[in-house]
């Protein structure tokens, strides 16, 4: 029985991807479409979150977080989106890349001070907030 990837399921979804380019004509064409990108993902309906990150020398990745698997799939398949994917595929101007898709199934109380802008974000997703540190996790069973 095949299951639907866009079902509404109801939870923090988290999708991480990024793309090696070839060069820097790949990575300049990737920071001019970037503000159309962010904009049509934050317009998306479910839309929780996301980091930018970049690694040396021609990598850009995308951590996001939606409120339901559905909504990622529905910012897949905005025009934005798509323009960057077929940028990618086309041509040599990719050498790869990848997606990791995560659930959260189950998780602690959120603390701390450092991540106050993700602690309001993942709020309705997890316990509230302690402002003290997680316990010592238990030692191995031998």
């Amino acid at each position: 029985m095949a299951v639907a990837l866009t079902r509404d399921v109801p939870g923090l979804y988290l999708f991480d991807g990024a793309t090696e380019f070839a060069g820097p004509r790949g990575i300049l064409w990737a920071v001019w479409h970037w503000p159309a990108l962010r904009r049509a993902m934050k317009d998306t309906a479910g839309y929780v979150a996301h980091r930018l990150w970049y690694g040396f020398p021609y990598t850009i990745g995308l951590v996001t977080w939606w409120k339901d698997e559905a909504a990622a799939y529905r910012f897949a398949r905005t025009p934005a989106h798509i323009a960057f994917w077929s940028f990618a595929a086309r041509g040599p101007t990719t050498r790869g890349g990848w997606l990791a898709h995560y659930r959260l199934v189950r998780g602690g109380p959120l603390w701390g001070n450092g991540v106050r802008a993700m602690t309001r974000r993942f709020g309705e997703f997890a316990p509230p907030e302690t402002n003290s540190p997680p316990r010592k996790a238990p030692e191995p069973k031998r």
